[in-house]
């Protein structure tokens, strides 16, 4: 019977220096833990400014593209612009056979030339009846009749020195130009085509001045304005942001996607290309004496957003409303007011009160 309590005795032994052996264990890496500073990197909570934005995506268009067309009829002698080419405003593009209207403006410049003459011949008839009349040599039937032909040969003479104008007119626009400094998109036509008025030649593009149609949600319509403050990036260039400004907003919402579409103009910085996309970044507000701080120092705790403060080599949990973001920095709106030295990297492995060690780096 002894030997039968004894093992349980034994066994109840080794239980509670087990159970003593654990709690120690627990109570030294607790103390041990408690001691041990976490390593930060801190900055400090700067005051400036803060810009509120709102983004959208775009395609960027060409703010001219003319579809230029011949003007007179005729077959196409000669093509002096191909495509991917710039030319400057007044660029002939191609030159279309005008014969035919430098012979018609030759023939007007001799009608003109003929009743030229005979108006000179038919002025000096009404000199010499002016004075016959006073002689009563003549009748007054006679002089208005003279009079009646040399009007009648002075208004051919007009209608002549018209035909010879709009020959002039022709000849001129057999010659293709540029309207704008533009680039050469599409060529339509070839050497021997025979072309109408109408008839399009040539599609170009004004890669100087462009346009983006941005689509902003609806609800945002309250705050937009002509002159808003628009930065534009664009993934086909190689080129630094662009400065804009709002140029027009339409004053409809699109049906399809509830958006609201603002239109900014703006000079090509270089390498920009009509048809590709653009990211813009319209901003709506600019406060100054705003508190930012890295967004990697806020902290999502069960409380809300925080920020650990260092104090006495201490980390402080405060609780911040976020604000606007602007790059890799945060707007803080309540919770902090500038000039606290905070933890950055690091800070989510934080506790309030725990002590930190502030590394260089």
């Amino acid at each position: 019977m002894s030997q039968i309590h004894r093992k349980p005795a034994i066994s109840n032994c080794k239980v509670v220096l087990i159970a003593s052996g654990i709690a120690l264990s627990l109570l030294s890496g607790s103390a041990w833990s408690q001691g041990r500073a976490v390593r930060i990197t801190a900055t400090v909570a700067e005051i400036g400014v803060i810009e509120e934005t709102e983004w959208a995506i775009g395609v960027i268009e060409s703010l001219a593209a003319p579809r230029v067309a011949a003007e007179v009829d005729g077959k196409v002698l000669e093509i002096r612009a191909d495509e991917g080419r710039a030319v400057a405003a007044g660029d002939i593009l191609a030159i279309i056979d005008s014969a035919e209207y430098r012979n018609q403006k030759a023939a007007s410049d001799a009608d003109v030339g003929r009743l030229s003459a005979l108006i000179r011949d038919k002025e000096l008839d009404v000199e010499r009846i002016g004075k016959l009349i006073g002689q009563n040599l003549v009748s007054q039937d006679e002089a208005d009749q003279v009079a009646a032909e040399l009007d009648a040969l002075m208004q051919e003479r007009a209608a002549a020195r018209a035909r010879a104008a709009e020959s002039t007119r022709k000849v001129a626009q057999a010659m293709i130009r540029a309207p704008v400094d533009s680039e050469v998109s599409i060529r339509h036509i070839d050497t021997g085509d025979y072309v109408q008025p109408g008839t399009i030649a040539f599609d170009l593009i004004d890669v100087r001045n462009l346009r983006v149609r941005l689509p902003f949600p609806e609800y945002r319509a309250p705050h937009l304005r002509r002159g808003m403050a628009v930065r534009l990036t664009s993934a086909a260039s190689g080129s630094d942001s662009v400065d804009a400004m709002v140029t027009e907003i339409r004053p409809d919402v699109n049906p399809a996607n509830r958006a609201i579409s603002v239109i900014v103009d703006f000079g090509n910085p270089g390498d920009w290309r009509p048809g590709a996309s653009a990211r813009a970044e319209l901003v709506l507000e600019r406060r100054t004496g705003a508190v930012t701080v890295p967004q990697s120092a806020i902290v999502r705790r069960p409380a809300g957003d925080v920020v650990y403060v260092i104090e006495d080599g201490r980390a402080i949990e405060y609780l911040v409303e976020r604000g606007a973001r602007n790059g890799d920095r945060v707007e803080i709106r309540g919770g902090l007011s500038g000039g606290e030295k905070i933890a950055v990297d690091g800070a989510g492995f934080l506790t309030n009160g725990a002590s930190v060690e502030i590394s260089e780096s």
